[in-house]
């Protein structure tokens, strides 16, 4: 699941009469937003079934007409997470993680403790890659510290982290044993985009 929180102020104009919820698939939505680039971007819903992204160069126009999908009512709720760790990073150095484990393409375990970050990979194919980095280091800032973490996560997954990525330059990873692990990109006036996966469960 992912949430797209945009702030009246993250446009230079903002109109919305009516409280709108829209449901999109989510890569054809973060597709249309990588290639905005340095282009100014332009919204608008029409009649709860298109999003309209048009990207704005100099004298260039590109319009994404974005259909809409149905979502059950029950399916938006986002239940409040207490992460067990949650850490920040520079969308940098989460996109160098998932470029090195992504080429496995298997699932991928999370191995968390107050002192080290270890993440891991392996494959029949392959074999196994693993990364080890300490908490409060040079690029990893613990902001909530409360249970050790061991988890794995689909390598699916993991691509959809390294995609969100891209939307900005800040991201903080929140990991739990028990809920769901976010992914949440900080974007510009208080705006962010929060991905949400679940765990993988694995037979001992």
């Amino acid at each position: 699941m992912v949430r797209l929180h945009l702030t009246p102020d993250s446009f230079e104009t903002f109109e919305c009469s009516v409280p709108i919820t829209l449901g999109l698939y989510t890569e054809s939505l973060v597709g249309c937003l990588q290639k905005a680039k340095s282009s100014k971007l332009r919204w608008k819903i029409n009649n709860n079934t298109t999003l309209s992204v048009i990207l704005l160069h100099e004298d260039q126009t590109t319009e994404f007409q974005i259909r809409a999908i149905d979502i059950e009512e029950e399916q938006l709720d986002i239940p409040e997470l207490d992460d067990d760790m949650a850490l920040q990073v520079d969308a940098t150095v989460l996109r160098e993680w998932t470029d090195k484990m992504m080429m496995t393409k298997a699932d991928c375990q999370f191995q968390i403790t107050r002192e080290k970050f270890q993440w891991s990979s392996t494959a029949t194919e392959f074999g196994t890659i693993t990364h080890c980095e300490p908490l409060n280091g040079k690029r990893i800032e613990s902001l909530a510290v409360r249970n050790t973490v061991d988890i794995t996560l689909s390598s699916q997954a993991v691509k959809a982290m390294s995609m969100f990525s891209h939307c900005g330059s800040t991201c903080m990873l929140g990991f739990s044993n028990e809920q769901p692990t976010r992914l949440k990109v900080e974007l510009l006036y208080g705006s962010h985009l929060c991905l949400f996966v679940a765990p993988k469960i694995v037979d001992n």
